[in-house]
């Protein structure tokens, strides 16, 4: 769950303008993160109509909008869909996942101030607002209470660590829990925590998570120049690897040679500002670094490749033989872990999961957990070099995503229906 940044901290931290861990670097990037900034704290008066408008936080909530967005407009196309999001990272992907032929609109979301939040309802005039992943903005829900705009929160989830926050500050987001209309919980452990945080259980059914919902992932429109950068070595895919999470990487490669297997490594780093600090401790390490922003011949040697963009991890994950989850071997809680599982790669995760132990319980022999950095490369050695083993967690990850389909489809089911509630 992200609770406001504006107010406390969250599980994991967004905070707006300049100064966000996801803002990158001084210099190049300054002018836009202050246009962003500019907008955000004025909002163009510019009229967008939006009989849905789904706020995405960023780039992982903006994948579950677009096959939201896709689903209502396949069953009421004469809708008009808004997506907005908050962070740099995610407003520079809206453009990418929402293009004019797609017919939904996009717009940075405001920030949680009294005016900005009055400029941006005056502009929208949401019929009905959604939260993808749960956010709570007082400022924001407040003015939809206030205009009797309902508000539903999809693929809601509540951490244990966010409900005692909620308990601690419990004034300031008691109203703001109150104006939320219906929520649709990815789970019934997620579910009970909304009710012990106040919201009366009427209000909360268990959907289903929308990330088990979304296709397959396109080929890698650099699949050919992976091949040959790899050069026949097994690919080990390295993603959203936090800044503390490098060494990991380092000491996983360093085991694997150790166990006789050369392989070669992808590396994403999960945050946008990382990716030149990454490139610089990969390369201080001896390894020669091919970036995917850096267009390699795919001629040179290289014996890691840098995925330095954003929204292009899911359909690298088809290109490995094994995957190296990050958030998990620093105090995260571990990142998306249904992408490389999606792709049918066995996962090797540290020991930070609380927040994706649902999902690893429900993928046996997929999932293979690792005390380290060491730990994890003797496990990748072992599925590197075991192909029924890669088999079998394919096998276990693909009954897993057939048997939880289905989320998506009950989600638009409550959205259109609180706007038929509303009309």
């Amino acid at each position: 769950m992200e609770i406001a940044a504006n107010y406390l901290p969250s599980d994991n931290l967004r905070t707006d303008g300049a100064g966000s861990p996801r803002a990158g670097p001084a210099g190049p990037d300054r002018a836009p993160l202050l246009g962003l900034l500019r907008e955000r704290l004025f909002p163009e008066p510019r009229p967008t109509r939006a009989d849905i408008w789904i706020q995405a936080v960023s780039v992982g909530e903006i994948e579950i909008a677009a096959t939201l967005a896709s689903a209502l407009h396949d069953r009421e196309p004469a809708l008009s869909l808004l997506v907005s999001s908050s962070t740099p990272a995610g407003v520079a992907l809206l453009s990418r996942r929402f293009d004019p032929a797609s017919g939904v609109a996009h717009r940075p979301f405001p920030l949680d101030l009294a005016l900005p939040v009055r400029r941006f309802f005056d502009a929208v005039s949401p019929g009905v607002f959604v939260l993808v992943e749960t956010e709570l903005w007082p400022r924001v829900l407040l003015e939809a209470r206030r205009r009797g705009i309902p508000v539903a929160v999809v693929n809601g989830r509540l951490s244990v660590r966010s409900l005692r926050r909620l308990r601690l500050f419990r004034p300031l987001f008691s109203p703001a829990l109150e104006a939320v209309t219906r929520v649709s919980a990815r789970t019934a452990d997620d579910a009970a925590r909304f009710v012990e945080a106040g919201l009366p259980p009427e209000r909360v059914t268990v959907g289903g998570d929308l990330k088990l919902d979304r296709p397959a992932p396109p080929e890698l429109p650099f699949a050919g120049l992976l091949a040959k950068l790899a050069d026949g070595r097994p690919v080990v895919v390295a993603g959203s690897i936090a800044d503390g999470e490098i060494p990991v990487v380092l000491a996983a490669r360093r085991a694997l040679g150790a166990a006789g297997i050369d392989a070669f490594f992808l590396v994403a780093p999960r945050q946008p500002a990382s990716f030149d600090d990454a490139f610089r401790r990969l390369s201080a390490a001896g390894l020669a670094v091919a970036r995917r922003t850096a267009a390699p011949s795919g001629g040179e040697r290289a014996d890691v490749f840098l995925l330095d963009t954003i929204g292009e991890l899911a359909p690298a994950y088809r290109s490995g033989g094994a995957a190296l989850l990050g958030g998990t071997f620093v105090d995260k809680g571990g990142h998306n872990v249904l992408e490389p599982l999606r792709a049918g790669l066995p996962v090797v995760h540290g020991p930070s999961v609380w927040n994706i132990e649902t999902t690893l319980d429900a993928v046996p022999g997929a999932v293979f957990a690792a005390k380290d950095g060491e730990d994890a490369g003797r496990l990748l050695a072992s599925l590197l070099g075991d192909a029924e083993k890669r088999r079998r967690a394919a096998e276990s990850a693909a009954a897993f995503f057939s048997g939880s389909a289905g989320a998506t489809a009950r989600a638009v089911e409550m959205i259109l229906a609180l706007r038929r509630g509303a009309s």
